[in-house]
């Protein structure tokens, strides 16, 4: 009863893996189409890009060519395969973007060590099991390892991306009173907003390198497009922190109703130092519960040894002296 039921059980399993490698099939399918019909109507109404030369064999070495030829590819399999995020792409490129990958092809790599290398772990895991060992049900438990592993490397991107972007808006955030600190004084010695920003951005590189790149793109896009409330929100979303939504918020309204910028930084700053005060005060009122388990384990039994020690030792003396 055994046999039949083993491969029946292999049956199911080897029929739900074709059936999701025809699924990817079916979408890359979809996609080709959609990207071909899309040309097809740019060219039709003449945006179409240019074409790109072929690029030069020479120069960069044969390393550096075969990291270039890997990249390349792994972005297009990411770009195949990027229509799995759904509409999850924009938020997904926005927590990117806050962890510090902001190149062009960071979303489709994305894509594609979260959905294709998963897949591939897979397959080639089941494989490997049924070129080594014969079909029966001492496969589950490998066949689950398998699978288990798929979806630790699956979730083990999201686990990086996320650590990333957790010490990159840490970084950020401990550099955010250092940067009103010196656009207080640029502002006081008669700097404007963008002057001033400029000028703070550059002093920051060595201090906050991540801080400093952030404010230089807003700086640059408010040169550039002469839309400073766009670019307030752009840094906003770059950088989701409550510390830089009130700076932005601030600057807006030191642009709207006219505030003294140096008058409108020495406010954010005073309000920065009281929260700042606050957040210290609340890292000291949690003292004494941290410090109870402490003074369980270590001071506690001293002190026990200490009271009871001499009393338990003239019990013991009178026992021995029989008395």
């Amino acid at each position: 009863m055994s046999d039949p039921l083993t491969q029946l059980v292999f049956l199911i399993a080897l029929g739900g893996l074709c059936l999701m490698l025809g699924s990817f099939g079916a979408l890359l399918q979809a996609g080709r189409i959609q990207r071909r019909l899309a040309l097809r109507l740019m060219r039709a109404t003449g945006t179409a890009p240019a074409t790109r030369a072929p690029a030069r064999q020479a120069g960069g070495g044969s390393v550096a060519h075969a990291l270039r030829q890997l990249r390349r590819i792994v972005a297009r399999i990411g770009e195949r395969f990027s229509a799995v995020l759904g509409g999850e792409a924009i938020e997904t490129t926005a927590e990117l973007a806050s962890a510090g990958y902001r190149s062009r092809d960071a979303l489709l790599i994305y894509a594609f060590l979260k959905t294709v290398l998963p897949l591939l772990a897979v397959v080639a895991g089941l494989a490997w099991l049924l070129a080594t060992r014969t079909p029966g049900l001492e496969m589950m438990m490998p066949a689950a390892a398998v699978i288990a592993i798929a979806l630790g490397l699956s979730k083990g991107v999201d686990a990086v991306v996320g650590r990333q972007r957790q010490l990159r808006l840490t970084r950020i955030r401990k550099g955010f009173p250092d940067m009103l600190e010196l656009l207080v004084i640029s502002s006081e010695a008669g700097l404007g907003p963008q002057p001033a920003l400029h000028r703070v951005a550059r002093e920051m590189a060595s201090i906050c390198p991540e801080l400093s790149q952030d404010i230089h793109e807003m700086v640059s896009e408010m040169a550039m497009t002469n839309d400073r409330r766009t670019a307030y929100e752009r840094l906003t979303a770059r950088v989701p922190l409550p510390e830089i939504g009130v700076f932005t918020q601030t600057l807006d309204q030191s642009d709207t109703y006219g505030t003294p910028f140096s008058r409108a930084m020495r406010t954010l700053i005073n309000e920065q130092r009281a929260n700042r005060l606050m957040a210290i005060e609340e890292k000291a009122a949690r003292l004494p519960v941290l410090m109870t388990i402490p003074l369980i384990f270590c001071i506690m039994p001293s002190v026990f040894v200490v009271l009871v020690g001499p009393a338990a030792l003239s019990v013991f003396d009178n026992i021995l002296s029989g008395g």
